[in-house]
């Protein structure tokens, strides 16, 4: 097992001025994560697989509603997924719940993924959450389309997998994050010098044995002073200087992560955890043109190998450099340069946390705009053709043809 490697913004994104980046880390053994298979795996408080008139019986307003605001002509086909307060929820086209599995505990990303051939659904369930303004500590789930479980992704060495991701691979491993408090000197950001920080973890875990393939620390590869974020004046309150928000595959294998409090993306070594470029904040890699400039994002991936989807909030709800956005930045890693390729947003939208951004089978661009709790629909030249109101923010929403 490899360990792989820790002011508001004026940014520009324009400053070239990669730190030195480090190398192979130290090969040392990890405990295996605690996977569980089969029906009654489970040990957490949930129901699955009730109807929504169950649901509505034992949760009554608390329930997941949607509130359809407009629905036009050319939408995709398929069943919306989204969280509530203590769940997750499948919705057909008009916004009525057609099934729900729900708790004490929090929920998140819920969506459709691939496990050994196979579709699957795949959620977080734990305590905290982005829904409770921060980071979490729980399980990750797997299940069958016919809501069978499969496995769950427990705990190792005293991490538990956080809620800002659970994303499945092909050789059937599980991309996630999760966090830890470590002492740590705080006076570079005018902090204290015996402080805290709430480091972030960017683990590979394999699903059917639980074994930590790979966990990558945040602290070990990126300075302190990169981060926007003010030190709390609250005692004890560890710093989240970096908060990992996103990880996906890149083109060629290695990873694309995304800090909300650097205002960054890193292309990682998926194996040396190298950073093998910085996209965005303090120590940009790249050149970036002034429309291109985002802040605050969420759930980056590659659209094609020159481009990068992500949910672009522009905002921290103290800090505004623009309205919230779907964004598509073309990077040119021979110039090293990032542009801006395509953006869509709806007047007046300003969420300070979450979202996503998902490109569906007919072109079309389905979003979650996170903490304001509203879903959008756009054709591929832009055009708002569903848009709908939540009664509960969801981290991330996703549209998929599911049963």
């Amino acid at each position: 097992m490899a360990s792989i490697g820790a002011t508001s913004p004026g940014v520009t994104g324009n400053e070239h001025s990669p730190q030195t980046e480090r190398g192979n880390r130290t090969m040392t053994r990890l405990r295996r994560r605690s996977v569980l298979l089969g029906a009654g795996a489970l040990g957490l408080t949930s129901v699955v697989g009730v109807t929504a008139r169950e649901v509505a019986a034992r949760l009554g307003t608390q329930g997941p509603r949607m509130s359809i605001t407009r629905h036009e002509p050319g939408t995709a086909s398929g069943r919306i997924l989204f969280t509530y307060q203590h769940g997750a929820a499948i919705a057909d086209a008009s916004g009525t719940p057609l099934w729900t599995t729900s708790g004490a505990d929090s929920y998140a990303n819920f969506q459709v993924q691939q496990y050994r051939g196979e579709r699957v659904f795949t959620w977080w369930q734990g305590s905290g959450g982005p829904g409770g303004g921060g980071t979490g500590s729980g399980t990750g789930m797997v299940t069958s389309l016919a809501h069978a479980r499969l496995a769950r992704i427990g705990s190792a060495d005293g991490y538990r997998p956080d809620a800002h991701e659970l994303l499945l691979t092909p050789p059937g491993t599980a991309l996630i994050t999760s966090y830890a408090p470590l002492s740590h000197d705080l006076s570079a950001v005018g902090g204290p010098a015996a402080g805290q920080v709430l480091n972030g973890y960017c683990e590979e875990v394999d699903v059917a044995s639980g074994a930590v393939l790979h966990r990558w620390s945040a602290l070990e590869h990126v300075p302190l002073t990169d981060s926007y974020l003010p030190v709390s004046a609250a005692p004890g309150q560890p710093y989240d200087f970096f908060h990992i928000n996103s990880i996906s595959v890149t083109p060629d294998g290695h990873l694309l992560v995304s800090a909300r409090h650097t205002c960054a993306l890193y292309k990682i070594h998926r194996t040396t955890g190298e950073v093998l470029w910085r996209l965005g904040g303090k120590s940009s890699s790249f050149s970036v043109a002034a429309d291109a400039v985002f802040g605050f994002q969420h759930h980056a991936v590659f659209e094609d190998p020159q481009t990068i989807r992500m949910f672009d909030d522009g905002g921290d709800g103290l800090t505004t450099l623009h309205p919230s956005r779907v964004a598509w930045i073309r990077i040119d890693t021979t110039a090293m340069t990032a542009t801006l390729a395509a953006s869509m947003t709806v007047p007046g939208v300003q969420t300070p946390a979450m979202g996503s951004a998902q490109r569906l089978p007919n072109g079309n661009v389905f979003v979650s705009w996170g903490s304001i709790a509203r879903l959008t629909e756009f054709s591929p030249d832009g055009d708002v053709l569903f848009d709908a109101n939540l009664n509960f923010p969801s981290y991330r929403a996703f549209k998929f043809d599911v049963p």
